[in-house]
């Protein structure tokens, strides 16, 4: 087997250790590696982008100290310096270039490995210059430029003959392709798996949508049945409750269909907020009517300074927050309970906080509450969605949600509202 046999025999091997690395980086990394061991260059750069249409990056730095590497790795390249450096004047075969000292063009994205101080004159007319500089292009099969390596210091301190660079130019056409090739794998991949947490997410939705259903729907079915076949022997109050049955479990399937609904438009990014500037203490008034007419027996009380600036967001949605919070309050908490409402300014904001006495909440389920589903105690009357949108539309309105809890003691659940400049 002839040497060049040889060479393109391992270049073939490399390439095949491209195509099974898992990520792109990892292919980098085997392309420099194979550079240096084959055609025995001591520093191997390479700049590259993660799609055709991506910016080029500085991803891999073989030889260079630790301390150039955290100097230049990351570095931005654009492609149009990128393509004004590769002048046709030094290309020697199709994408690939070599750059002698004694035309020694200044860039500022260049490599320099500093070997020889201050840079010797060429003794040999093949001898390699420090300022002697080697580009392999690495392009897709549309002739693509999906970044550059760049090669400096042989190890035989010669310029590499003209076989040598067709060597390398061919080196660069297949590492290239292969590169393509691991890069669509990759991309394919993240899409599969972005299709199936989507399949596996839309699943899970429509699973609990129809579990939450199940109970509204059963209690109506119910009622409506006993009503249907035996009026005549139900009494005043009987029938009288078996309505309040009925009422109860549609406004419960009204307000489940309301939530499943905003949280699709949430997901799809559709939802759009309006912008008014609104009384808080008018948000308290209209909450708190809708939760005494929920929740007759319950007690409510306020804490409301005379003077409160007002507030920006969309009204339908502050008081949506106000009503889950106080819903939630009321359902996590003694019967005997009551539930305070406090509005405060803390700074550019205005803080709204509803505190229950109740079991509290830990530490640790903090985040968890926040989250889609995410309920902490199991409820009959709740999805778990409640917080979650609560925080969406909070955070879409320019303010933020929280709470403080003491276990077996109170807990304080708050969102804040930018203030409003004109009243």
């Amino acid at each position: 087997m002839s040497e060049g046999e040889a060479l393109f025999d391992a270049l073939l091997d490399v390439t095949q250790s491209i195509l099974g690395a898992e990520h792109s980086q990892d292919a980098l990394e085997a392309i420099a590696q194979a550079v240096s061991r084959v055609f025995r260059f001591r520093y191997v750069s390479i700049v590259a982008a993660e799609s055709p249409e991506s910016d080029m990056k500085r991803r891999i730095m073989l030889g260079w100290s630790d301390e150039k590497k955290r100097e230049r790795l990351g570095e931005i390249v654009s492609r149009s310096a990128t393509r004004e450096f590769l002048s046709p004047d030094f290309e020697v075969y199709p994408h690939c270039y070599y750059f002698p000292a004694e035309r020694f063009v200044e860039w500022r994205h260049a490599l320099y490995s500093g070997e020889n101080d201050g840079g010797p004159k060429r003794n040999e007319p093949n001898a390699w210059h420090e300022h002697d500089s080697i580009a392999l292009v690495l392009a897709d099969a549309s002739d693509t430029m999906l970044g550059y390596i760049s090669i400096d210091g042989p190890e035989d301190g010669e310029v590499p003959d003209r076989a040598t660079l067709m060597h390398m130019r061919v080196f660069a056409d297949l590492v290239g392709l292969a590169l393509a090739n691991v890069r669509a794998r990759v991309a394919e991949a993240a899409r599969r798996e972005l299709l199936e947490s989507r399949a596996r997410s839309q699943s899970e939705f429509l699973g609990i949508v129809a579990h939450e259903l199940r109970s509204p729907l059963a209690a109506i079915r119910g009622a409506a049945v006993l009503l249907e076949t035996s009026f005549d022997r139900l009494s005043e109050t009987q029938r009288r409750e078996l309505l309040q049955t009925i009422a109860a479990s549609t406004t419960r399937m009204s307000t489940l269909f309301d939530d499943f609904l905003l949280l699709s438009r949430v997901d799809a990014g559709s939802l759009t907020l309006r912008e008014d500037i609104v009384d808080a203490r008018l948000i308290v008034q209209e909450a708190l009517g809708r939760m005494r007419s929920e929740f007759p027996s319950r007690q409510f009380s306020i804490d409301i300074p005379e003077a409160l600036p007002y507030v920006r967001g969309d009204e339908t949605r502050i008081v949506q927050v106000l009503c889950n919070l106080l819903s939630n309050a009321v359902r996590y908490s003694p019967s005997n309970g009551k539930v305070l409402v406090t509005l405060k300014e803390v700074r550019s904001y205005v803080r709204f906080s509803v505190r229950n006495s109740g079991p509290g909440i830990p530490d640790e389920d903090r985040e968890r509450l926040f989250t889609r589903f995410g309920q902490i105690g199991k409820h009959p009357d709740g999805t778990g969605l409640g917080l979650y949108l609560s925080r969406q539309l909070v955070e879409l309105m320019g303010g933020q949600i929280d709470f403080e809890s003491t276990p077996n003691d109170a807990t304080t659940f708050w969102f804040s509202l930018p203030i409003a400049v004109n009243r």
